[in-house]
């Protein structure tokens, strides 16, 4: 794929696993913003994380597996090979040196709302077009007014479903034997819960 002066985006994330949710925010988020690729980025040591079950290179696998039939999104192993803490303004600095041109880049709400704790965040305001994808009701009581702060100010939000899928629960529901048909790709359905069942 040639990817010289295209629009591009980045999305990063555990993906612990990647689930079907996933794959459908991609789907928007490249029709909406008429992106020409998407870099999915796995986290290798993300700060924010406590506990990421399944290793890089599992995830990774995961990952290509699940986005085998759309060329325009392109699994990035950037994080493992800068090695330390997967910290986003550095992931974002290392696209823009390449492609000549800021990322959009895709986080969520829930993890929006702390983006005054992000390393660097004021500088990532203003060396990204963050785009944040919905994760609650509108009229959520945990909405967060200083997110809301933000647009306008190199934040803007994604109009997508609303998709009730967490890889937290697929985890739980796996350890807990219970049926997780429909949450993520058939093509990694059998490893995903094989690896998980092991974790009890």
């Amino acid at each position: 794929m040639n990817t010289k002066s295209k629009k591009y985006g980045i999305f990063g994330g555990s993906f612990d696993p990647v689930h079907n949710g996933h794959l459908i925010l991609c789907s928007y988020a490249m029709e909406a913003l008429k992106l020409d690729f998407l870099y999915v980025v796995p986290a290798f040591n993300p700060p924010h994380k406590d506990i990421v079950e399944a290793p890089f290179d599992k995830r990774t696998e995961w990952l290509k597996k699940a986005f085998v039939h759309d060329k325009r999104v392109i699994i990035s192993t950037f994080e493992a090979e800068k090695g330390g803490l997967s910290y986003t303004i550095e992931t974002v600095r290392y696209f823009t040196k390449r492609h000549h041109t800021p990322p959009y880049l895709l986080i969520g709400e829930d993890s929006a709302r702390n983006i005054e704790s992000w390393f660097k965040f004021q500088e990532l305001l203003k060396e990204a077009f963050i785009v944040v994808y919905p994760r609650f009701e509108k009229n959520d009581s945990l909405i967060n007014s200083s997110l809301l702060n933000y647009e306008n100010r190199g934040i803007s939000f994604l109009k997508a479903p609303l998709i009730q899928l967490s890889a937290t629960e697929i985890r739980q529901r796996i350890k807990g034997k219970k049926s997780i048909l429909g949450m993520i790709p058939e093509s990694i359905l059998p490893e995903v819960v094989a690896f998980y069942e092991k974790k009890v």
